[in-house]
């Protein structure tokens, strides 16, 4: 059904458009990892690195199709078999005077690789036969946390998406680079792994309830549980009261076909080798 173009006052496309998202209303949470001799950090310092970041980016997904070419004439369809998740994530923070952002990643990679930690002496790192062994996930793995919310948090009305990756650790450091020229702020971006990221939307302020941000998917739903053994159809009763007992195999029955009577392919009489085999 067609829709009708609606003339629409200044003051309704306010109200409805100019609300949007701003970027720079977002706060980042990281989990340490809990692994024996992993980084740590006092509580202190942990606020200072988690509003230090600067930048990153929510996260995105897409779905993996197939190509279907001969079903239609001139029609090619993308059929979905399967969900990908980014496996990766950027985050820029900024260094102070202390460098403990540079010094805690540098810390975790070096965990996660079996080296020594930093500290005031360059320790077994500087043997000329030095070796390490790497750890297993599970001992440096942790989550991070995105909160994007916006500039009215907390009123009334107000919500912030929450995004949680899971299995993250930090795979990379950028190189930072350094100059005499004119004087800028140092930051830090680091890259990280993970498997998959969830999403949930949390409801804030007075009297926010989930069910004022849920999304209407009514007939979008699936089953409740998409791994359930689906209802067998009903058993059509078959008669199995008359056998034929003087041929293997008989072409729908009909004896008169003697080239598809495997008892005696001869001349059907069920007196051969093969019809007394299975008489």
């Amino acid at each position: 059904m067609s829709i009708r173009p609606i003339a629409q006052t200044m003051s309704n496309l306010k109200s409805k458009l100019l609300k949007p998202s701003l970027t720079s209303h977002f706060l980042v949470e990281i989990a340490l990892p809990t692994g024996a001799g992993a980084p740590r950090l006092q509580n202190t310092q942990k606020d200072i690195l988690e509003l230090s970041c600067s930048e990153t980016s929510l996260p995105g997904s897409a779905l993996m199709t197939h190509e279907l070419k001969d079903d239609y004439i001139g029609v090619t369809e993308k059929i979905a078999y399967r969900k990908a998740y980014d496996d990766s994530a950027s985050f820029t923070f900024y260094v102070d005077t202390s460098h403990f952002a540079i010094i805690f990643f540098e810390n975790w990679i070096r965990y996660i690789s079996g080296e020594p930690l930093i500290s005031s002496s360059f320790g077994s790192n500087n043997r000329s036969d030095f070796n390490h062994r790497m750890l297993f996930r599970s001992q440096y793995a942790s989550k991070i946390l995105i909160k994007k919310f916006e500039k009215d948090y907390g009123s009334q009305s107000s919500a912030y998406t929450e995004y949680t990756f899971l299995d993250a650790y930090p795979s990379s450091i950028n190189s930072m680079p350094v100059s005499y020229d004119s004087s800028q702020l140092l930051k830090c971006t680091i890259n990280f792994n993970f498997t998959r990221y969830l999403v949930r939307l949390n409801p804030t302020g007075n009297g926010a309830s989930q069910s004022q941000f849920a999304v209407d998917n009514t007939g979008l739903q699936g089953p409740a549980n998409p791994l359930s053994t689906p209802t067998p159809p009903a058993t059509i009763p078959v008669n199995l009261g008359t056998v034929v007992t003087n041929e293997y195999y008989n072409n729908f029955g009909d004896n008169t076909q003697n080239s598809t009577n495997f008892a005696d392919f001869t001349d059907g009489s069920n007196s051969g080798a093969f019809g007394q085999a299975v008489a």
